[in-house]
């Protein structure tokens, strides 16, 4: 398929975002001054204009002050996708805090894996979500962490008790004058953490990214300077302790000067709804989002012409999907590309009017800011058509994984490119083909699943003696885990898949377990994997 996109002279013609500025809010600065009656966050009917936005983050800003945050301290939030989540965000890093997100999906091991691993000393969140009570997961986090030092609940409208209320919390701004905020801010370090997103490894153990002011806003002025990602209108449907809501959504149309309406929970026909009644004019997500978009039954019934930039990551587009997508909403321009949390961004970019077959095939050539290899593994770097690691430099890299020194050294070669573990090869086109992982991730609705994250939480059960997945193509999410397992007994399926969604995200379960007698294995003891996928 060699279908191109329409060309578009404006395309190029991008407005300029600027330099990367020293913290992350010194772009909500910006348009607040340019733009300060312009909406900024919007849900449902509550809009926020740039003006507004900075005004709250300054105070809220204050009052973290206030209630002792100093540079470096862990400030965590559980929260669905709200203005509220980025609010806070961009208050603590602008204070030097370094921010957590929490996704209230996580179990209860999940949870305090992070906050055991991250120590936050303040906790944010909200009493209710969704229909569903936090209060009790909060409050146990509270009472089960020694670092937490004060909650802060968003919805709870009595002041005192276990936790307190946001106007309380907001009202001790008022003892700080805004010189206090000034001083603290200028003193920031912008090469120093700016929050943790926990991504998990090969030993199945999630593991804090540190991110920073530097590499975010580096990421952002060139994301939207390649992707065409001014003056966006666009819809955050992702979780806050995902880098594709923190940075790829909320970050980057924040620096283009856009407006984000936020959905709390995906949901196709209200994403579409949403899209028609706003006018919106960038469709953003993975893919397994937009498919389910294009396979609803009253798709139909939705005007999506509005839109005229089409945005996603996670995971590969499938060409189908694409011009299906192209069809309904007369959009002519397409962006996507190739990153991981701990690049904080992208660093391969798709050309806007490229063609269906290299949007659908490659991920895009490097920006030439961003130092960028393929490195062979004898040591050379990689020619055209050579398989080789992806390996990064620069700003935007994360610093290093939190308090885990081992394994920000075997993430690094010795003459400091980041080896990212996927495997690729450049084109004669001079484009980036995926090939394959050096790790065993797969990547399933566009969110990474480590199988031996999974293997662990299995493991746990007391009937099994050894757990091994792997994953299968599936139709709608890209990729889906299927788990062996042995044990000295029979297992009882439905009960172990219980006991593993009390242990995982629901992206993480194995669509199918399987038990065998024997798992097959390799001579060096390894758990033969290539047998099994063969096998299914």
């Amino acid at each position: 398929m060699t279908r191109s996109f329409d060309a578009d002279p404006s395309a190029a013609d991008f407005t300029s975002v600027g330099p990367a500025r020293r913290l992350i809010t010194d772009h909500l600065d910006r348009w607040a001054e340019e733009r300060p009656d312009q909406d900024f966050l919007v849900l449902g009917e509550t809009r926020q204009t740039y003006a507004q936005v900075k005004a709250l983050v300054d105070r809220t800003a204050k009052a973290l002050i206030a209630a002792g945050v100093e540079p470096g301290d862990r400030v965590a939030m559980s929260s669905t996708p709200r203005p509220e989540f980025f609010v806070n965000h961009l208050a603590v890093t602008s204070v030097g805090g370094i921010w957590v997100g929490l996704n209230p999906k996580y179990t209860d091991v999940e949870l305090d894996h992070i906050v055991s691993d991250a120590e936050p000393s303040m906790l944010f969140g909200f009493g209710e979500l969704l229909g569903e009570d936090q209060r009790p997961t909060l409050e146990r986090l509270l009472d089960e962490h020694d670092s937490i030092e004060t909650m802060v609940l968003f919805d709870q409208s009595e002041p005192g008790g276990r936790a307190r209320s946001i106007d309380e919390f907001l009202a001790a701004a008022d003892r700080l004058d805004d010189d206090a905020l000034t001083s603290r801010r200028a003193a920031i370090d912008p090469t120093e953490p700016a929050y943790l997103v926990y991504t998990s490894g090969s030993t199945g153990r999630p593991k804090g990214a540190l991110l920073t002011h530097e590499g975010s806003n580096f990421c952002n002025v060139i994301g939207v300077e390649r992707k065409g990602l001014d003056d966006r209108r666009i819809i955050c449907n992702l979780p806050i302790n995902h880098v594709g809501a923190i940075g790829d959504i909320c970050g980057r149309t924040m620096t283009g000067g856009g407006t984000l309406f936020f959905q709390e929970a995906f949901s196709p026909v209200d994403m579409m709804q949403l899209i028609q009644d706003e006018r919106l004019n960038t469709v953003a997500g993975v893919p397994t989002m937009l498919q389910m978009c294009m396979a609803h039954p009253d798709v139909d019934s939705f005007d999506l012409t509005s839109i005229d930039l089409l945005a996603w990551g996670g995971a590969a587009m499938p060409a189908d999907l694409l011009e299906a997508l192209m069809a309904k909403t007369d959009c002519t321009r397409a962006t996507m590309g190739y990153g991981m949390s701990e690049t904080t961004g992208g660093v391969t970019y798709s050309g806007l009017n490229d063609s269906v077959e290299l949007l659908t095939r490659t991920v895009g050539t490097p920006d030439e800011r961003q130092p960028f290899r393929i490195q062979h593994p004898d040591g050379h770097e990689a020619a055209s058509g050579e398989a080789g690691e992806i390996q990064v430099k620069g700003p935007h890299i994360v610093s290093g994984y939190w308090r885990r020194p081992d394994a920000t050294a075997t993430m690094f070669t010795d003459d400091g490119w980041f080896r990212t573990g996927d495997l690729a090869v450049r084109r004669d086109d001079g484009y980036i083909q995926i090939v394959g992982r050096m790790s065993e991730m797969y990547k399933s609705g566009g969110y990474n699943v480590y199988p031996r994250e999974v293997e662990l939480a299995l493991e746990a059960h007391p009937s099994v003696a050894m757990a091994a997945v792997i994953s299968i193509p599936d139709p709608t999410f890209q990729e889906v885990g299927v788990a062996y397992v042995m044990g000295p007994d029979p297992i009882d399926v439905d009960e172990l898949k219980a006991f593993a969604r009390e242990r995982l995200a629901n992206y993480k379960l194995p669509k199918e377990i399987h038990q065998l007698d024997e798992l097959p294995m390799l001579p060096i003891g390894k758990v033969d994997k290539k047998a099994l996928t063969a096998r299914h």
